[in-house]
């Protein structure tokens, strides 16, 4: 697997598309034509660009954020660096090198796919065409027509959002992500689905929704309050009754961390701040924090708190980094 998504990222690069082949496979991402395919599709290069490297990655990368409109961004460390690769769009990249999709679209109308990126630090309130309410997350992609048609109204999720759907028994609606989804006839729930963290969660608030994981092959009904967690690496979902305030915080501008290690909850910082924080993986300790911080909380208060609970922990900031040193005893 590592040699074929090495050759398609070659051809990739070697190659520019035009706006027809975005257009249309964008389309074609979110459509229910053969559906079990692209799903199980996703799911194999969502594991295998785990650790898939060429020396022209990153200009690859860059490519594939022009295509898909889903950023790339690099965690700057120092002593260890991590490229946090955006799995999804390496999905997408295959479908779209192999060049068939696009020639098997040519000859069918194809409704306008709309984009909702949402930057570091902000979050948004769209309305689908629908009427469906989301308030999408920091650093996340919403992808959907400009119009619903056929069976369902789908959906293709890149981050975190919640939707408060209308409620239409004739057609459900499904948020897609990789090798996870989401169907409801009229609810409220909440989708977490960024593609560098361990985890895929579905949380419901009210209603009922339908959660299919692991290939689409497992499944599990939801009652409010429940929520599904799919372990994107063990291939494992189990159903938690987690504190619903806790679940909707970042809606209310909130910062809320359970029982997350200090790399977890630098990585959630990046998308609340325009920051990278620049550290040694070796030095961080894998004990596990609960902080809340309220909406107005500045970095430097957030980061104080940070230096207090761990003890050890020094930081500094210049420019757009925060740098963090570990006292030694």
């Amino acid at each position: 697997m590592k040699n074929y998504i090495r050759d398609v990222i070659d051809r990739y690069i070697k190659h520019d598309y035009p706006a027809e082949v975005d257009r249309d496979f964008r389309v074609w991402l979110i459509d229910d034509e053969r559906a079990d395919e692209k799903d199980s599709e996703l799911s194999q290069l969502w594991k295998a660009t785990e650790s898939a490297t060429t020396p022209n990655y990153q200009h690859s990368l860059e490519r594939m954020r022009e295509l898909t409109g889903i950023k790339t961004r690099q965690k700057v460390h120092t002593l260890h660096t991590r490229l946090v690769i955006w799995k999804i769009a390496a999905a997408l990249l295959i479908a779209v090198s192999a060049g068939s999709i696009y020639l098997a679209l040519q000859n069918r109308q194809a409704p306008d796919l709309l984009q909702a990126y949402i930057p570091t630090t902000e979050m948004q309130n769209i309305t689908l065409p629908d009427g469906t309410q989301v308030m999408i997350n920091s650093e996340s992609t919403l992808l959907y027509p400009q119009q619903f048609t056929g069976d369902s109204r789908c959906v293709y999720l890149v981050g975190e959002a919640n939707f408060k759907v209308r409620r239409d028994e004739a057609h459900p609606f499904i948020v897609k992500s990789a090798d996870f989804q989401v169907t409801a006839l009229g609810t409220e729930f909440n989708v977490s689905a960024y593609p560098e963290e361990e985890e895929v969660t579905a949380t419901l608030i009210s209603g009922k929704v339908l959660v299919e994981y692991n290939g689409l092959k497992e499944q599990e009904i939801l009652k409010p309050n429940e929520q599904l967690a799919y372990n994107k690496h063990t291939r494992l979902g189990s159903v938690t009754y987690p504190d619903m305030q806790d679940v909707t915080a970042w809606q209310r501008g909130e910062i809320v961390f359970r029982s997350m290690t200090m790399e977890e909850i630098f990585t959630r910082l990046e998308r609340k701040y325009p920051y990278t924080f620049v550290y040694s993986f070796h030095s961080l300790k894998s004990d596990r924090f609960n902080l809340t911080f309220g909406q107005n909380a500045s970095i430097e208060e957030v980061m104080d708190i940070i230096a207090r609970v761990t003890g050890n922990l020094d930081y500094k900031i210049v420019g757009d980094k925060c740098y963090l040193t570990v006292r030694h005893k």
